[in-house]
């Protein structure tokens, strides 16, 4: 397979980066690894991504179960402090 780059000085620092990467000398053999890499983070990014997602959920729903505890809490050291026969001190 042959790869035609054209106006190569305007890719030159992308390339020398990608063979750097790829662990390759040769331009077409780094494209091609570059490309399968980008394809594999492609993939781990998504993962990332659902799982971030699935974080943010349970945290969201950790933070409203402390809420509704605190309000609990709070409605019932109303009633408590409010209970008829209570002697205020």
């Amino acid at each position: 397979m042959a790869i035609t780059i054209r106006n190569i000085e305007k890719h030159a620092y992308m390339i020398e980066e990608l063979k750097s990467l790829t662990e390759s000398n040769v331009t077409t053999k780094a494209l091609i690894k570059g490309g399968y890499l980008a394809v594999e983070l492609g993939k781990t990014l998504e993962e990332e991504r659902k799982q971030r997602l699935l974080a943010e959920e349970r945290l969201s729903a950790l933070q409203n179960k402390i809420q509704q505890y605190l309000v609990s809490q709070a409605a019932l050291v109303d009633a408590v402090n409010t209970a008829p026969g209570k002697t205020q001190d």
